[in-house]
């Protein structure tokens, strides 16, 4: 699509345009051509601005969401048969102690302890309870989504009101369902282009690609053949950095036993049965974590030091790292391929924060500790950015 013009250059092709084929001069028509070509380059701005936000939103790498006026969403539902997955909230049972016949109210709200997992959130009941006074146990739910709402077992909350008969501290006793974090933008987008990108072939790896895209939290997925057994398929699930147990893109237990469900059957439960089944029947299936390797930085000498600069370095590298990923032969697109960490690549990428004035005298990188000029990433492995030591 050609460059949307500004509105001072259509003000002066306006003006050029009419003085031109009115023949006059500029005093004679200086104050009617300022304001008509000003008023009428407005709107073609606007003209402008509407047929590029119509050309975006024409494909789904640059359409917005519905909100912004845009046609994500609609792609969304024809590919993926679905919206962006909302933010869910997790589901807790916790117990109590307290008297026969004690009612623990619906609306009634609890707040993490200082040593629990999340300390300081709240959670919900959703019905009334009247509890026996033996073994007692309710469900709740947090107020929002996301790992900073999660919960382990043996964590202790406290009741945020008094409760006859009902003692202030209570304690997760199994987690039902993990909270998760509304799914990004970005990540409902990458669904899209791998559902058509990828086409579906029966029990191929771009089918666990898109089959684990069902699994709310799930980044991506790399399927491979086990080396040692050719009947059982491996894959090794990223969390997004949202939902990932650590934040960097391990994934619970929860969320690789839900890839191991939708792999095994399609979540939609508008279809019949028999057009829900995935798994090829004669494939083994091994649903495991990925590995992740620290990937540190060593800069030696750095001329101008400053807050500000380490701050841009340090997000600069975690993002190009973030896209540093296993190639996944003939399920990823070739012109993606980008499996290899150089440390010449990412020199570059610190160059690119620094002033023309600004320099370093050396640069290593090390993955696991091993200092390398080069490291390809396969299987399970997947690197992340540990520390930038400043020498």
């Amino acid at each position: 699509m050609n460059p949307t013009p500004t509105i001072q250059q259509l003000n002066e092709q306006i003006s050029k345009d009419l003085k031109a084929r009115l023949n006059l001069s500029d005093d004679q028509l200086r104050k009617v051509l300022s304001a008509f070509s000003a008023v009428t380059a407005a709107q073609f701005k606007l003209v402008y601005l509407y047929l590029a936000d119509v050309q975006d939103n024409i494909f789904p790498d640059t359409a917005d969401l519905a909100v912004n006026g845009g046609e994500l969403e609609r792609f969304g539902r024809i590919y993926l048969n679905r919206d962006p997955n909302p933010a869910a909230a997790g589901v807790f049972n916790i117990s109590l102690t307290g008297i026969n016949a004690s009612v623990v109210r619906s609306g009634l709200t609890f707040k993490s302890n200082d040593d629990a997992k999340n300390p300081g959130q709240l959670f919900i009941t959703d019905a009334e309870y009247i509890l026996t006074g033996a073994n007692d146990t309710i469900e709740i739910r947090s107020l929002g989504g996301g790992v900073e709402f999660d919960l382990e077992v043996g964590d202790e909350l406290t009741i945020t009101e008094p409760v006859i008969g009902l003692e202030k501290t209570v304690v997760i006793a199994e987690v039902t369902e993990q909270p998760k974090a509304a799914e990004a933008v970005e990540d409902y987008r990458q669904a899209i282009l791998d559902a058509i990108q990828l086409e579906p072939q029966g029990g191929a790896k771009t089918d666990y690609m898109i089959w684990a895209k069902d699994a709310q939290g799930v980044r991506r997925v790399y399927p491979y053949v086990k080396s040692t057994n050719a009947g059982v398929v491996q894959v090794f699930v990223e969390a997004t950095l949202e939902d990932s147990t650590d934040g960097l893109g391990t994934p619970s237990p929860t969320l690789l036993d839900e890839v191991a469900a939708v792999i095994e059957l399609d979540p939609d439960e508008s279809k019949v049965l028999y057009e829900r089944g995935r798994r090829p029947i004669q494939a083994v299936i091994e649903v495991t974590a990925i590995t992740l390797k620290p990937v540190d930085v060593d800069i030696t000498s750095l001329n101008q030091d400053t807050t500000s600069i380490r701050d841009g370095i340090d997000t600069n590298l975690r993002e190009y790292i973030k896209t540093v990923r296993p190639f996944i032969d003939g399920a990823d697109m070739l012109r993606n391929k980008n499996d290899i960490l150089y440390a010449a690549r990412l020199q570059s990428v610190v160059t690119g924060v620094l002033d023309t004035a600004n320099f370093f005298t050396d640069f290593i990188i090390k993955v696991d500790g091993v200092p390398v000029t080069a490291n390809q990433f396969t299987g399970a492995d997947i690197p992340y950015l540990r520390d930038v030591n400043y020498l």
